[in-house]
């Protein structure tokens, strides 16, 4: 399926309508639907003419629940809000984070200009603990939401998992994980977008 989509370099689209876009192209379940705490908007950093797509996943614990990760980042850090800006969930389903409007928390020290986007799941394996296999379904969301943020964003140039953000910080990860870290060539050939290493 090939969304069509307005660029908003093109047609002047303000950064809410940009929002609102992206929404309406994937169904995706707003924040105010699906969340149980509310964002502290005053200690959010505005945030926009996005670079990169920082590809994230849960980790060990492997939750698919966005609830689970807003519980995590605000109620255990401590943080004014998520940290991704979406999260993807196996079945297709797309939940909003942190509203695009706002900087992410998701790369130490290397948020600005960057879109948050996590797997929810387990996509490195490890002999000690249960891992998920990248379905098809998972797979092909994400790709076309991908195609969806470079038409919506036109700077955006860098594909990548954390851990290659993470690595110019001198921050070391898995994230996230060896499954998903297999396809991310691909990946950036296909929808012809560097690795951050090129930054």
């Amino acid at each position: 399926m090939d969304y069509m989509v307005a660029n908003p370099e093109k047609f002047c689209l303000t950064p809410e309508a940009t929002r609102k876009g992206i929404i309406e192209t994937h169904q995706i379940i707003v924040r105010s639907v699906w969340g149980k705490l509310s964002p502290d908007i005053s200690k959010l950093e505005g945030d926009g003419n996005y670079h990169s797509i920082v590809i994230h996943h849960s980790g060990n614990q492997g939750h698919k629940d966005p609830t689970a990760i807003e519980d995590i980042h605000m109620n255990k850090h401590r943080w004014p809000d998520v940290g991704y800006h979406y999260m993807i969930h196996p079945n297709g389903a797309i939940y909003e984070g942190r509203s695009i409007l706002y900087k992410g928390s998701h790369v130490f020290r290397a948020n600005s200009q960057r879109i948050g986007v996590l797997m929810l799941g387990d996509y490195d394996e490890q002999w000690w603990d249960f891992d998920d296999s990248l379905s098809k379904k998972h797979l092909e969301t994400l790709k076309l939401f991908i195609r969806t943020l470079k038409r919506y964003f036109g700077n955006i140039k860098y594909l990548g998992g954390h851990l290659e953000f993470a690595e110019a910080q001198g921050d070391e990860r898995t994230c996230p994980g060896n499954l998903l870290m297999k396809v991310m060539d691909s990946l950036r050939v296909e929808f012809s977008l560097d690795a951050p290493s090129k930054i």
